[in-house]
């Protein structure tokens, strides 16, 4: 069993590989305007770097087996429908709905922890924590002015997706014992696989093309385009190595806590974002995301309760 040091260390590098993944992956899209290609190199260098190092016996990754390469099919089909149900998302609303929404779903992967994994029933601690993230909701829901139900339905399937995929990546863990190296190999090569065919639908072969005559793909945009992809391998193999010691609703909840840099970020690029009242309460349902994890680490600590026979 992991010491909860350890662990703290894991969510930690975790959240910080995250949030500057989003300012590098800012950073590569303004150069490479194609946002597939981009996560292909990523998903893809990391596959073949993997590989060849299990090879090499540096790492232990698992052999290529195509029962296992199912199960990490239908992860990256949930990683896929989550892309896209963001980007839809995005175009609904602006970044603090979006957010709100994603908080939301902590209920829905809590209860499905519960019901689908076997997790802890949820403390009162716990309860109180997540009611505090509805209050924070429902307060900026009615601070924003610029909070459009009719503009909604791709937020609420977003955040539907986002409640489902710790739960799909929680129970691929589970169904396969595994290296954190070998899920990190597996996942990675069937996103790419999965990924692939949006290049050419999306037309986005034609933009690398067209950007590579024009001189575009310099080495200011391939440098910063292979940090990303080191970054990204980082992202994959720290994400999975967490699942392996928090449930899928921690996990989640973590995601949320990155969003704060999120909305630094978009409030210093975007004229788009929403107003101070509705961000402190935007604040708010965040606190109480982080309070739900303490108690969650509370919870933890608590032993069971016996129970004891009368006979």
């Amino acid at each position: 069993m992991a010491s909860t040091s350890f662990i703290l260390f894991l969510v930690v590098s975790h959240m910080t590989v995250s949030s500057t993944m989003l300012v590098l992956n800012k950073a590569v899209l303004k150069l490479i305007p194609a946002a597939t290609t981009v996560l292909l190199f990523q998903v893809g260098s990391s596959a073949i770097l993997l590989y060849g190092l299990g090879k090499m016996n540096v790492i232990r990754v698992d052999p290529f087996e195509l029962t296992t390469a199912r199960a990490f099919f239908w992860n990256a089909v949930a990683f896929m429908i989550l892309l896209f149900t963001n980007a839809k998302a995005l175009e609904a609303a602006n970044v603090e709905a979006v957010i709100v929404f994603r908080t939301l779903s902590i209920f829905v992967t809590a209860y499905g922890d519960f019901r689908l994994l076997q997790a802890r029933a949820l403390s009162m601690e716990a309860i109180g924590a997540l009611c505090l993230v509805v209050l924070g909701a429902i307060g900026f829901v009615l601070s924003d002015k610029g909070f459009v139900i009719s503009n909604m339905f791709w937020v609420f399937i977003y955040g539907c997706a986002n409640a489902a995929y710790p739960l799909v990546t929680k129970m691929v863990i589970r169904s396969n014992d595994m290296t954190s190296w070998g899920r990190t190999y597996y996942n990675n090569l069937m996103t790419f696989l999965v990924f692939l065919p949006g290049v050419f639908v999306l037309g986005e072969h034609r933009t690398i093309f067209n950007l590579e005559k024009e001189g575009g793909l310099n080495i200011q945009a391939l440098t910063l385009l292979f940090l990303s992809c080191v970054w990204g391998t980082a992202i994959s193999f720290l994400g999975f190595f967490c699942l392996e010691y928090v449930t899928a609703t921690t996990f989640n909840v973590m995601g949320n806590a990155n969003k704060i840099l999120t909305l630094v970020v978009n409030g210093l690029l975007w004229d788009q974002h929403a107003t101070l009242q509705a961000n402190l309460c935007l604040a708010v349902s965040l606190i109480g995301a982080g309070l739900y994890g303490e108690a969650k680490r509370r919870q933890g600590n608590t032993p069971p309760p016996q129970v004891t026979s009368s006979v």
